[in-house]
């Protein structure tokens, strides 16, 4: 299973480790450190962006009914599920 990361919150976090090294005094491990951060960053801009689609649980989409039993009814695929099963093809109640 894939897993999808937040590539601003990523940079982020780089960013911060990057400038933590400031605080120490110069040497071989401060350029080290600096490169990688740097290296990190170029690798995370090289990175394929995902396509990511939506998915909704069964127990929350408006297209079940009888949400509140055991097996909801799903009306799209004209069958019961699981309440923990989802689909890509519903939209959440509230929304």
């Amino acid at each position: 299973m894939a897993d999808a990361v937040d590539r601003e919150q990523m940079r982020g976090k780089i960013v911060r480790m990057l400038h933590r090294i400031r605080q120490r005094r110069d040497g071989p491990y401060k350029v080290g450190y600096s490169d990688a951060c740097r290296d990190a960053l170029q690798k995370l801009d090289e990175c394929d962006r995902l396509t990511l689609k939506a998915v909704t649980l069964c127990r929350e989409c408006r297209n079940a009914t009888e949400r509140e039993t055991t097996l909801p009814y799903c009306l799209i695929q004209n069958r019961r599920k699981a309440p923990d099963d989802y689909c890509y093809l519903g939209d959440k109640e509230n929304e």
